[in-house]
C-alpha cells in the first residue's frame, strides 16, 4: 500500500478542516481534510456542481454550525462522513472521497 503523509493531526483543529495539496492518481490535486476527534475525512477540494473549490474563502469549509460541508459558491451542503450532497444545487451528487487515516499522530493519504 503506497501512502503519503499529509499533515500532523494536531495541525487540524478538532471539528475543522484544512486545505492542502496531495498526490491523487499520480497528479498533484487540491484536497481538504476534515478532523472529527481522531477520525479524518479527505476529499478533493472540488464541488461537483459549481466545478470550483469548496472553500471560496480559503479555509472556510462548513455551514455556520459546522455540521455540514458547504460549498462557498452556491451553498451546496454535503455530509462530512460520506460527502453526499444533502441540500442545494448539487443534490444527488457527492464529493470525491479519498482514503485517509491517522497513524502515529499524522494524517496519511492512501494511494
Amino acid at each position: 500500500m503506497a501512502e503519503q503523509k499529509l499533515v500532523d493531526l494536531d495541525e487540524i483543529e478538532d471539528g475543522n478542516a484544512k486545505a492542502m495539496v496531495g498526490r491523487v492518481d499520480g497528479k498533484q490535486r487540491n484536497i481538504f481534510v476534515v478532523r472529527k476527534g481522531e477520525t479524518v475525512y479527505a476529499y478533493l477540494n472540488w464541488c461537483p456542481h459549481a466545478q470550483d473549490f469548496i472553500d471560496q474563502v480559503p479555509g472556510i469549509f462548513f455551514n455556520r454550525d459546522r455540521t455540514l460541508i458547504r460549498c462557498g459558491k452556491h451553498g451546496a451542503l454535503f455530509n462530512i462522513e460520506d460527502g453526499a450532497c444533502v441540500g442545494g444545487p448539487a443534490e444527488g451528487q457527492k464529493l470525491v472521497s479519498l482514503k485517509a487515516f491517522v497513524r502515529d499522530g499524522a494524517v496519511y493519504l492512501e494511494a
